[in-house]
């Protein structure tokens, strides 16, 4: 297949290609009426239906961090950040999903020796990965050629009614039984029990459930650690390659906040679409000639594109950093993407809340496609990644001298 790249490169003096593939993300954008449509069907569901879930994965759009030699489209973060970003326009689960399924085939594909991608890609399926990165509880143990988990807990596995595959965290042990390093294990669908717990206000469809291991041997080819992940040190095949030596850690939540900037979108197209004819309750004045509404309208797409501007800026840096390939990008920088992450949610937040207050009472409705896309938002933006107060608290701690307490950055 060909595709046709627009190229912009006015951010950078090397003529870095930092543009956007605007065939994928038209891709993306094509499926945001039938996202839309079904919506309440996803969330009543608590997961993607089947066959929209199909629907997605044939738009290529699971395969943005698959490697092109795997049959994949690997793009660059600026793609990435747009294609997500209209999935959330059209339904913020599914926006959700498909970023924590291209996170996991990146985590693939830049973490693991040749032989192990092209073994778990060989499927008919593919890889179709998920993340158990909050881990409840597991007792891991060293054995000949790997670890054994004999009994383990995770919440929160966004995807995982349509993976093959989950990654999860573990503590690396030696023989003795202490803690040497954090990993990452794969481990195939069919050695996890989904124990079917999510039940959620907003992201219903998400389909986050936890998951539980018990008695299960991993090889060590399947384990990679967390401590090399953090600084690029990888055994991967391909990470010499632009995308895959994209700094891990704001490369993975920069792309959880992606699809927030689409949903964000579609809950002020829905406020504005509600205001002709609209009387503001008490008062004998039209709501789209208020003064009131005015100003909050104004406040409202302010923040959402100040949340963009932000956004982009930080993609654009991870591009040309893992482009130039001089270094692994710097904590600072790294740290100032956090920043940006935590503060562009803050703002979305801050941007919804207006919206749903100014809409009204109707949008507590449960079928209300508002109050769907307000509860989703809100509940996105809980993710330990996105909480503004602790990007916004690693910068500043690294600007005033001292080290970081993060484990990720």
């Amino acid at each position: 297949m060909t595709t046709t790249h627009q190229i912009a490169n006015r951010h950078s003096p090397r003529g870095f290609d930092s543009g956007v593939n605007e065939t994928i993300v038209t891709r993306a954008r094509d499926l945001v009426p039938e996202l839309r449509a079904r919506s309440e069907e996803i969330h009543t569901l608590g997961r993607i239906p089947a066959s929209l879930f199909e629907r997605v994965e044939a738009a290529g759009l699971l395969k943005l961090s698959t490697p092109r030699s795997y049959g994949g489209l690997e793009v660059n973060v600026n793609t990435r950040k747009a294609a997500l970003a209209e999935l959330g326009r059209g339904d913020l689960s599914v926006g959700w999903v498909a970023a924590l399924m291209n996170n996991a085939a990146w985590g693939l594909y830049a973490l693991y020796p040749k032989h192990v991608t092209d073994q778990l890609s060989a499927t008919p399926q593919g890889f179709r990965g998920c993340v158990g990165a909050a881990l409840v509880k597991a007792k891991v143990i060293k054995a000949s050629g790997g670890y054994v988990i004999e009994n383990g807990q995770w919440a929160f596995n966004s995807g995982v009614y349509h993976a093959n595959w989950d990654l999860l965290a573990i503590p690396l042990v030696d023989e003795a039984g202490n803690v040497t390093d954090h990993g990452f294990a794969l481990v195939p669908i069919e050695d996890i029990t989904i124990l079917n717990d999510w039940d959620a206000m907003g992201l219903r469809g998400t389909g986050s459930s936890g998951v539980s291991v018990r008695d299960v041997f991993i090889p060590e080819e399947r384990v990679t650690s967390a401590s090399g992940l953090l600084v690029g040190d990888t055994q991967a095949a391909l990470a010499n390659a632009p995308l895959y030596r994209t700094a891990a850690d704001p490369l993975l939540t920069i792309s959880q906040l992606f699809p927030l900037l689409g949903a964000a979108q579609t809950a002020l197209e829905l406020f504005l679409d509600r205001l002709p004819g609209r009387m503001i309750y008490g008062l004998n004045e039209m709501m789209a000639e208020s003064a009131v509404t005015h100003l909050q309208v104004g406040e409202i797409t302010a923040k959402i594109d100040a949340a963009n501007l932000v956004v982009q800026r930080a993609a654009e840096d991870l591009d040309r950093n893992a482009e130039a390939a001089s270094e692994y990008m710097p904590m600072l920088d790294r740290a100032r993407v956090r920043r940006d992450v935590g503060f562009a949610t803050r703002l979305l937040t801050e941007a919804a809340d207006t919206i749903t207050s100014a809409y009204g009472g109707s949008a507590a409705g449960a079928a209300n496609p508002l109050g769907r896309v307000w509860r989703d938002l809100r509940v996105a933006t809980l993710h330990g990644l996105l909480v503004p107060a602790r990007g916004l608290e690693l910068y500043g701690r690294l600007r005033c001298g001292q080290p970081s307490k993060m484990a990720m950055i």
